[in-house]
């Protein structure tokens, strides 16, 4: 039965022996600095701090059942901090009827607020959960339809998903030190808070307090190393995507990162680490397990995932916890991986042992070459081949054919354990016939590879899947397409000039979306019936959804994925293959859109919609453009407006049938930045530096016989990537 307005909040409380006589005392959390020196160490920035000794003084705003599940929103006490008291916020559930319950501290991560479904999930799996809201998310109240005096309220310091809780320098009235310190940042607070939910756990009388995990995804998953690091009270961990290192030697990251924690983790820990994910890099967490001296690390890896887990991990990561807090599954031993530079056909040899003690579905493993360290730029597209292992006595093995020797070589295994006889009887959120345990991961050099002089097999093809046995393993299955980043694959080069080719059956008569890149897309008949179709695609038949540019070159956007599917799902796939034509033939058909465009007095503006390619950051709606003061009456009306962070380049096809290139470039009030004008790949025109106050300036380029014509905004030197600059009223004559 749901509970009145937070004012019987207390009394609630004092009901469920929640609040301690000493609720009033409001001392300091934290210490001053010793001698207001910035802590060196991690150890040095918590002291002694002990998460036990001030009352939690809960409240608990509202309770209610749902699908036999206690549910109670509550707020904690995290600590007093320059003499306010900061406040946590959300939901602790249990089973109905339940005792002596093992418990989770659930965290979610950016952009996420307390789960009323995963403290359902855990109840049904009995398990008692806390799941907080560190970010303090109005849609958590919204939700669950609670008062404000249910939220989180970091006082004065900022533990919220803001700009103010980032980095350790007191650059804000909410950093709690006077110095750079870890105790400023956001994430030492939110790991302070978790440490006080273990404690707030301890105290419930349907908790066993000595069989305690931490679940935490993305910042969550930060939240959860650093917690399982500094408190000897969790007995398991499962950090997801997780964590981001910094080891630049600065304060932060001997401090305040999480790689700082990594040598203190001593807790039975599994990561859950999806092969592409861009927060909790394979390489990250690979150097966390090296430095922790815990003895008892899993990892459970989905491949070709960004940021989220297949059925098959999140079963392991359950059945850890069930291992761990409830002693009633025996989880594997992680399984060993071995790879030996040369083996006796001249190629690296990859060997896995795995614990045998549950029955193998399979040991798959996993090797990248796209592999260069903290790259943002391949980390999510990663291509990992699959390669089948074979048994010989007690060892898995797989021969590696490698195409060249020029980059690193990254090798895991994945085993696959089956979920049979009494392991059903497990309560798994999502349904799974298999659990995974992955191998850690060599990471080999391109030196090492060099000097095993190894074979290779340098040879290309234009096949970029056959539908062979296995090939799923290279695909990732959404629902309604498929997706791989195969055509990244140096052995299947993309043609300058050429055309997809999709073979297939459809019972359906649908239409086959193909997608290539993240935002280029088509639509294309299909028959159906049962026939074998063939789908011929031209980069061209490719438009971007956002600026409704078309794909006018195969070759012209950076690490593409392809996906293919259609309403009724994925249809029978024969083959899917490049076949190079001539340039003549390719250009023929290629459209010409400024050619098509409408003119006014022999000019065409150039809009997005009309290039051939946008790189980089780029608005649509120009009503937001800011210039400076002295700028003021400019027209910024239309225009393309580009940010220089990174790459900002907008290329038009001119097929030389145009004299002029005509714009004004105007700059945002803050901008420091140099304009570009390329055609074919000579520089035709470039700006001195130019920054907020300098006045718009209006060029001309003579771009004829120009075939491409490439729109460049390079950063002009104030450090700040973000600046927001036009081509005003560009057009092309």
């Amino acid at each position: 039965m749901a509970l009145p307005h937070v004012l019987r909040s207390v009394a609630l409380a004092t009901a469920f022996g929640l609040l301690s006589a000493s609720a009033t005392v409001n001392a300091e959390t934290l210490p001053p600095l010793k001698g207001g020196v910035s802590p060196q160490t991690v150890d040095e920035a918590w002291g002694d701090f002990d998460p036990r000794a001030e009352p939690l003084d809960v409240e608990v705003i509202k309770e209610w059942g749902e699908e036999g599940t206690v549910l109670r929103a509550v707020r904690y006490r995290i600590g007093v901090f320059k003499g306010q008291k900061a406040w946590m916020g959300g939901l602790y559930a249990f089973p109905e009827g339940g005792k002596d319950l093992p418990a989770l501290v659930q965290i979610h991560g950016g952009g996420g607020m307390a789960s009323k479904s995963a403290c359902i999930d855990n109840a049904k799996r009995g398990y008692a959960t806390l799941s907080v809201s560190w970010r303090a998310d109005d849609r958590y109240l919204e939700r669950e339809n609670l008062p404000a005096a249910a939220q989180t309220d970091w006082g004065a310091v900022e533990g919220r998903q803001v700009a103010e809780s980032r980095g350790i320098d007191p650059n804000n009235d909410k950093r709690f030190d006077p110095v750079p310190s870890a105790r400023n940042s956001g994430y030492f607070l939110r790991t302070l808070a978790m440490r006080r939910g273990l404690t707030f756990l301890e105290q419930q009388p349907e908790v066993d307090g000595n069989e305690l995990g931490l679940d935490g995804h993305s910042m969550g998953g930060v939240i959860t190393l650093q917690t399982a690091a500094m408190d000897d009270r969790v007995k398991a961990a499962a950090p997801s995507c997780a964590p981001p290192l910094l080891h630049d030697g600065s304060l932060l990251a001997r401090t305040a990162n999480p790689a700082a924690y990594a040598e203190k983790i001593n807790c039975p820990i599994l990561f859950m680490a999806p092969s592409n994910d861009f927060h909790g890099m394979v390489e990250d967490v690979q150097w966390v397990i090296d430095q922790a001296p815990s003895s008892h690390v899993r990892i459970a890896r989905s491949v070709h995932l960004n940021h989220k887990h297949d059925r098959e991990t999140l079963a392991s990561k359950e059945l850890w916890f069930d291992s761990l807090l409830k002693g009633n599954f025996d989880y594997p031993e992680q399984p060993k991986i071995r790879v030996t530079l040369k083996g006796k056909n001249g190629k690296p040899l990859v060997q896995v042992a795995a614990d045998d003690s549950r029955p193998i579905a399979s040991v798959d493993i996993y090797y990248t070459r796209d592999a260069k360290l903290n790259n943002n730029a391949t980390n999510r597209t990663r291509l990992w081949h699959y390669v089948p292992s074979t048994k010989r006595g007690t060892l898995y093995d797989a021969e590696l054919n490698l195409f060249d020797l020029d980059e690193p070589l990254w090798v895991f295994a994945n085993v696959h354990y089956a979920l049979e006889g009494n392991d059903r009887d497990h309560v798994l959120t999502q349904k799974a016939d298999t659990f995974i345990v992955t191998t850690q991961m060599p990471m080999l050099t391109p030196d090492a590879l060099q000097s095993a002089q190894l074979k290779i097999n340098p040879k290309t093809t234009t096949v970029i899947e056959s539908f062979g046995k296995d090939w799923e393993k290279e695909w990732v299955f959404n629902r309604s397409s498929i997706e791989t980043w195969k055509v990244n694959d140096p052995r299947v080069p993309i043609p300058e000039y050429g055309k997809l080719v999709i073979k297939l059956t459809s019972e359906f008569k649908t239409n086959l979306n193909v997608k290539f890149g993240k935002t280029h897309s088509g639509n294309f008949p299909l028959q159906g019936g049962g026939v074998t179709e063939t789908i011929t695609v031209y980069p061209f038949d490719l438009v971007d959804k956002n600026t409704k540019a078309r794909l006018l070159r195969w070759q012209g956007l950076s690490r593409p994925s392809l996906s293919i599917g259609t309403n009724h799902g994925v249809p029978d796939l024969h083959k899917v293959y490049w076949e190079p034509i001539e340039k003549a033939e390719f250009m023929a058909k290629r459209p010409f859109q400024l050619g098509a465009a409408e003119k006014t007095d022999r000019k065409v503006m150039l809009t997005f919609g009309l290039a051939d390619q946008v790189d980089g950051r780029h608005e649509l709606d120009n009503s937001s453009f800011r210039v400076h003061e002295s700028n003021k009456g400019v027209d910024v009306s239309q225009g393309l407006q580009v940010h220089s962070q990174g790459v900002s380049e907008v290329t038009y096809f001119l097929k030389g049938e145009f004299s002029k290139f005509v714009a004004t470039l105007i700059p945002c009030y803050q901008a420091s930045v140099v304009f570009e004008v390329h055609g074919d790949g000579q520089k035709l025109f470039e700006s001195e530096v130019i920054n907020g106050q300098t006045p718009p300036q209006d060029i001309e380029v003579d771009v004829s016989g120009v075939q491409m014509l490439k729109l460049v905004v390079a950063e002009g030197g104030n450090g700040w990537g973000g600046d927001s600059v036009m081509w005003g009223s560009a057009y092309c004559k």
